[in-house]
């Protein structure tokens, strides 16, 4: 299942290329960029919410598996997020002839960035008990949660260098963008589902080898 999920993943995002390196192109060229800075924008919020859910799975619970997705979810989302930020920055290069400017939009993405950074630092460096460093893991994830409607709020409503809304000229760019929404956000939950179920029996791997 997991290897049928990321196959389409793939073919959605393959299609996507395809359409916007053909019939799809964006006027400018670079503008094209917008193809993969767009869906991992929303992938790299659609992780934060999922590590959210998790962490109160976790709290409520006390069951590793959610403890472990919120890993999967946090490193998945730290890819992204550094994509959306790297894309960002050569947008805003080629548009506006600077690698980046405080606005509200950059500064909560960046802030965004840095927070995925900060939980997984936190997953490797807190001592004591496994547990001990789950639960204030969870309890990261679900304080920084808040930036993420942060982010939401900067790009529709606040006023910004940036357009709060990107308009197509044509059918063939709406396809290649949402053809390219739809294979990032299963490339999302396939490798979060993959990473999971590395992370468990890791897991177990380590507890047999310590009986």
């Amino acid at each position: 299942m997991r290897r049928l999920l990321l196959a389409l993943a793939f073919l959605l995002l393959i299609a996507s290329t395809l359409i916007g390196l053909t019939r799809g192109q964006i006027d400018p060229l670079q503008r094209n960029i917008l193809y993969v800075h767009v869906p991992n924008s929303v992938c790299a919020l659609l992780c934060f919410v999922v590590v959210l859910v998790t962490s109160v799975g976790y709290l409520a619970t006390g069951k590793q598996t959610w403890d472990l997705a919120a890993t999967a979810a946090a490193e998945a989302g730290f890819v992204f997020a550094t994509i959306l930020n790297a894309t960002g920055m050569i947008f805003s290069r080629a548009e506006w002839n600077v690698w980046w400017t405080p606005s509200p939009r950059l500064v909560t993405s960046a802030i965004l960035w840095f927070l995925y950074a900060v939980y997984l630092i936190l997953r490797v460096s807190l001592p004591g008990a496994q547990r001990r460093a789950a639960r204030l893991c969870a309890v990261f994830g679900i304080v920084a949660f808040l930036d993420v409607p942060l982010v939401y709020i900067s790009a529709r409503f606040i006023p910004d260098i940036h357009r709060p809304n990107f308009s197509f000229d044509s059918t063939w760019q709406t396809a290649a963008l949402m053809l390219g929404m739809a294979g990032t956000i299963l490339l999302a939950a396939g490798l979060i589902w993959l990473r999971t179920s590395l992370l468990r029996d890791t897991l177990k791997l380590e507890q047999e080898l310590l009986r």
